[in-house]
């Protein structure tokens, strides 16, 4: 079968996996087809089709996201084909051709076909990236059965994952009645628990007990960590590659060189054979999700909007930013990981290797992009360090002055007094969180984002409160 992307010169400089792809089978259905799991879960598969235990495991790109039609439509020109820029932290860059998804649906138009390919018995897994908050669960994982898109889907809506889900399983229930692993690889703590909890919680709305049943004897929800810096797509590495190979590729993706994916070996059905192609399979992903959660992402927010602060663009620059720099070592060595404790994760050795990847000049992450949604971020990333070090009986200076630089970033973008624009989905829930004594008060005993701390620990108010001043004097 001939490649739709078709290099016209510097064919040397464009690799690609050495497999036939009429000879490909779908596997996999994958819903969320994102340029993360593009520069992530699709390059992994890449390569596993090229081995021969590999073959039957293409993939199926899944849209479910009307807003995102018109892209996937592009997408569905291209054939499910497009152009990986990798770049390390030395400026050296690597471009690799990947075809693994085979096939394309947009959901959003036409949910049956999502429902057949759910359905068929060849299809041995369906693996999600809807991003954090398109689980629809509140702090203590219940359901948020009054969203709007929540409640649509239970009166028979195609708004959310669960909603095809829904759809799909049932429809495998009652034709191939396979097996078949759900397998989550959204950035989420304990994310397969996070994925079955909801699914069910849908189930029971929809008051389909039978379905419910069905799942639990015949369905797996594995946990997974996924890691690769992944910036929103540019223009400019499009332009590179169409300019480069002569080849008219609109949905190339860019990511840094460094990938790592870890998940828990509890599938239901078949399995791919991922770790030939170096996926870490292990019997509980806990401490590798609790290190790049607590380091990684924490890190990432906790230093985001202070260097919004100083009027940074993008995140490599705050890692050659003094302070910056410097705080983002404080953090995690005073607070990140001794929160963590014991672990099978060399942590300090992790932490040097997260400080190189974040001073990748090249890969041009910016900091607009990782201060979105931090009202869904805090409670995931950031609470888990504060709340371990409480319970060491101790401060957490660092933790809180990152809270702090959130805090009085948006007030300062809500005030028009800071260019960079914030994008946050959740501004209603932040309503009370005015730029005043009660704002600060209703912010520091936020439910959402703190759970229980004020009430546990009754200093921990003051103590984010005074952070808040501090950063208020330094950015007044």
């Amino acid at each position: 079968m001939t490649n739709y992307l078709n290099p016209s010169k510097h064919q040397a400089q464009l690799s690609s996996q050495p497999y036939q792809r009429d000879e490909i089978q779908p596997g996999i259905v994958h819903i969320g087809v994102g340029a993360f799991h593009r520069a992530h879960q699709a390059v992994y598969l890449d390569r596993l089709l090229a081995e021969p235990e590999g073959k039957q495991w293409g993939l199926i790109g899944v849209n479910i996201r009307p807003q995102d039609s018109a892209s996937f439509t592009r997408f569905m020109q291209q054939k499910g084909e497009y152009v990986l820029k990798t770049m390390d932290p030395k400026g050296g860059t690597e471009y690799q051709h990947i075809r693994s998804i085979m096939h394309q649906i947009d959901g959003a138009q036409v949910p049956q076909e999502v429902d057949k390919a759910i359905a068929d018995a060849s299809i041995q897994i369906v693996s999600s990236t809807v991003t954090e908050g398109g689980y629809y669960l509140d702090e203590n994982q219940v359901l948020l059965e009054d969203h709007p898109a929540i409640q649509a889907d239970i009166e028979g809506g195609r708004n959310t994952l669960y909603a095809f889900l829904y759809a799909g399983l049932k429809k495998r229930s009652e034709t191939s009645k396979a097996k078949i692993t759900l397998l989550c690889c959204d950035n989420l703590r304990h994310n397969g628990k996070h994925l079955q909890t909801g699914l069910m919680q849908f189930l029971a709305a929809k008051q389909d007990q039978a379905l419910a049943q069905w799942i639990k004897d015949n369905v797996t929800f594995p946990c997974a960590m996924v890691d690769r810096i992944t910036p929103k797509p540019s223009q400019i590495h499009v332009k590179d590659v169409q300019e480069r190979f002569g080849m008219n590729d609109q949905m190339t993706v860019m990511g840094e060189d460094f990938i790592q994916w870890v998940i828990e070996d509890n599938f239901a059905g078949e399995r791919p054979p991922l770790e030939k192609v170096d996926v870490q399979m292990v019997d509980k992903v806990d401490p590798y999700e609790e290190a790049k959660i607590r380091i990684l992402n924490a890190g990432h927010t906790c230093v985001t909007y202070q260097a919004a602060l100083k009027g940074l663009t993008y995140f490599d620059e705050a890692m050659r930013d003094a302070e910056l720099k410097q705080y983002f070592t404080d953090f995690a060595n005073q607070d990140a990981i001794p929160a963590i404790g014991d672990s099978i994760v060399d942590l300090p050795n992790y932490f040097s290797i997260i400080a190189a990847r974040f001073s990748n000049a090249n890969i041009g992450d910016t900091v607009e992009r990782i201060c979105t949604d931090g009202y869904a971020k805090y409670p995931i990333f950031v609470y888990p360090s504060l709340a371990g070090i409480y319970k060491l009986n101790r401060v957490p200076h660092k933790t809180l002055q990152g809270i702090a630089g959130w805090f009085v970033f948006f007030q300062k973008a809500a005030a028009g007094q800071i260019e960079m624009p914030y994008h946050e989905p959740n501004l209603d829930a932040m309503k009370a969180f005015t730029n005043d004594e009660a704002g600060i008060k209703a912010f520091t005993h936020d439910r959402f984002l703190w759970g229980n701390l004020p009430e546990d620990y009754p200093n921990f108010p003051e103590h984010l409160a005074q952070a808040i001043r501090e950063m208020q004097a330094t950015y007044a």
